[in-house]
């Protein structure tokens, strides 16, 4: 097929994704504007592959326009949208229709290419969460290769990667794995795909254990300023009320919360089905008044009239399910500040602090360790124990007496 029918297929299927939102047909009509001036820049300019590069080429012929005052900055910005949702769909068969980053750096398309199949492999083997760090490292790591010069993946050799571990060691101080375990998957795919032809285990062989960091949970008083820091008159004070209060009645891990189904709540029984995404695990928990009233008055009165399944769902077209790695993080910003609770990086006050918080006030209320690992859906009694760290009443009651240590009173000289 030539790339024009390319592009005329790519531009129907993201057309019809507006339909089907739906959005309005003055915006339908409006893309599909834009995108027969994209497909006619492509004749102008002889581009036989609209890719990232491409799009990135045309929105700067897009600003420049603007600035001469030949179009307004508003239909600059539409068409750059338009331009890189159509290299997305090209490059992946996907229609990537939210926000997103248009000064990060790409890559080459052989590069991207490869990249694009890794995640395939990857997201049917690891949790969301997983596939996203692992991307994230073996993209800087390419642009990498760039840098060096290193343009085809069979020139790679085993002292580019020595040379990177170096270079970014400094940036994983505190889990250096999170930076060497994402580029031995890599590298075993290469391997397996015959891309690699050296063997990388020894550049990654670490002898020193694996050290356990302890993060913190919230208190008492925080848990309660967060809570009544967060409204309940809009739709999205409504949906991020009940969200932080199942969090903290459950555990849940944000993955899952977001994942939640309207079939996965049973209102008859008051409990929860959930299939872990981390670990593919059922749990059954119990949902309670508080928590349930929340969910309730979220799907009552504030969640979208929609088909999707999701209970959770974002407050503007189109309606879908909300991320966990962003969602999470742009829920902890609007209210940390309305609590007054500080919050700097690395200090562990993130949305995953719901979970310990909840581990540890099952823990502080006496629950036995074992079913406390049962409710948050740990395969290990080990990762539970963690949660004892975080209970400083219990702690206190743990050290040894020291009545039975000799001692003698002694005055200053």
């Amino acid at each position: 097929m030539a790339h024009q029918d390319l592009l005329y297929t790519a531009k129907d299927a993201i057309l019809q994704y507006l339909r089907d939102v739906p959005y309005s047909q003055a915006t339908v009509h409006y893309y599909d504007c834009c995108m027969e001036n994209i497909i006619r820049y492509c004749q102008n300019e002889g581009i036989e592959e609209f890719d990232l590069s491409a799009a990135h080429k045309f929105t700067e012929y897009q600003s420049d326009r603007a600035e001469r005052k030949e179009v307004s900055q508003i239909y600059s910005l539409t068409m750059r949208k338009a331009a890189f949702v159509l290299a997305d769909y090209l490059m992946t068969g996907e229609i990537i229709w939210g926000r997103r980053n248009y000064h990060e750096i790409t890559l080459p398309t052989e590069y991207q290419f490869l990249l694009n199949d890794f995640a395939v492999v990857m997201k049917g083997t690891l949790s969301e969460g997983s596939v996203r760090l692992i991307i994230q490292v073996v993209k800087c790591f390419l642009l990498y290769l760039e840098e060096e010069q290193c343009h085809q993946i069979q020139h790679l050799t085993a002292d580019h990667i020595q040379r990177y571990i170096v270079r970014e060691a400094p940036k994983y101080k505190a889990n250096r794995v999170n930076l060497t375990w994402p580029l031995k998957k890599f590298l075993s795919y290469l391997q397996t795909n015959g891309l690699c032809l050296f063997k990388a285990d020894a550049i990654f062989m670490n002898p020193i254990r694996k050290r356990s960091k302890v993060l913190p949970a919230f208190d008492m008083e925080e848990t309660s300023s967060i809570i009544q820091s967060i409204g309940t008159d809009s739709i999205l004070e409504k949906r991020d009320h009940a969200i932080v209060r199942l969090a903290l009645s459950t555990g849940l891990r944000g993955t899952d919360i977001f994942n939640l189904r309207l079939s996965d709540i049973d209102w008859k029984n008051n409990v929860l089905h959930v299939i872990q995404e981390k670990n593919n695990t059922a749990l059954t928990l119990p949902l309670m008044p508080d928590v349930g009233n929340a969910i309730a008055d979220y799907i009552l009165h504030g969640r979208p009239k929609t088909d999707e399944p999701y209970v959770f769902l974002s407050v503007k077209r189109p309606y879908k399910k909300l991320a966990s790695h962003t969602n999470g993080a742009n829920l902890m910003k609007r209210y940390l500040g309305n609590a007054e609770i500080l919050h700097v990086a690395g200090d562990g006050k993130t949305f995953h602090a719901f979970r310990r918080t909840a581990g540890t006030d099952m823990i502080r209320s006496g629950i036995p360790l074992t079913t406390v690992s049962q409710m948050l859906g740990h395969n290990s009694l080990e990762s539970t124990r963690r949660y004892l760290s975080l209970h400083d009443e219990m702690l206190a009651e743990c050290p040894m007496p020291i009545g039975i240590l000799g001692t003698k009173k002694e005055g200053l000289a």
